[in-house]
């Protein structure tokens, strides 16, 4: 696998996701979006995903490239609590 293009990156990934899964169980939903695939380019042109990892969440761009799981971990959590909050003058 180390002879493999770009595999520190796709392993690092792999095992942020685990913590994803382990962290939220299933209710964060995991996708991988290939950026050769045209199927995805209404959301490839809106978080202008390229070749590196893009982490989006909740329709929120939190991250380019490969995070640490705390960075991560805090971003997905403030975007959670951000969500949860009622908005002003909304019941």
């Amino acid at each position: 696998m180390a002879s493999f293009p770009q595999a520190t990156a796709r392993v690092a990934v792999g095992e942020l996701i685990g913590k994803i899964r382990a962290q939220y169980g299933k209710s964060v939903e995991t996708n991988i979006y290939d950026p050769r695939c045209l199927f995805w380019f209404f959301d490839l042109v809106r978080f202008n995903i390229r070749a590196e990892p893009t982490w989006v969440f909740n329709g929120r761009l939190l991250y380019r490239g490969i995070p640490s799981w705390e960075e991560l971990r805090e971003k997905m959590d403030a975007t959670l609590n951000r969500s949860a909050r009622p908005r002003p003058g909304v019941q």
